[in-house]
C-alpha cells in the first residue's frame, strides 16, 4: 500500500490537523485498522492520536481517498470524539421523538 499525501491542514482551535491523502493498493480496499498503521509509519505518530474518518474509493479502480485527523493528545480526542457522539445521540432522540 502506497501513501500519497494531498493536503495538510493545521486546526488550531480543535488541537489537530486535517490530513488528505490518497493511498494505491492491491486487491481489496484496506481497512481502517491498515490504513492507521499505515498512516502512524509513515508520520511517526502514535495509532491513538490518529482517527481515520472517512475511506473512499472508486468502482474498479485501486486508489482510494483518505480523511485523518491527527490529535495532538489524546485527552484532545476524547474530548472532541465524546461531544461528536453527544451531537448524534440528540439528532437520533429527535428524529425518534418526530416519529411518533
Amino acid at each position: 500500500m502506497e501513501l500519497k499525501i494531498l493536503k495538510e491542514t493545521e486546526m488550531p482551535l480543535l488541537s489537530r490537523k486535517r490530513i488528505n491523502l490518497e493511498i494505491n493498493f492491491d486487491g481489496a480496499t484496506p481497512s481502517q485498522k491498515e490504513v492507521l498503521s499505515s498512516l502512524s509509519t509513515k508520520l511517526k505518530t502514535k495509532e491513538e492520536l490518529i482517527d481515520v474518518r472517512h475511506i473512499y474509493t472508486k468502482f474498479g479502480e485501486p486508489k482510494a481517498k483518505v480523511i485523518a485527523h491527527i490529535y495532538n493528545t489524546i485527552e484532545d480526542l476524547k474530548d472532541i470524539e465524546e461531544i461528536k457522539k453527544k451531537k448524534k445521540e440528540v439528532k437520533e432522540n429527535a428524529k425518534e421523538e418526530k416519529k411518533e
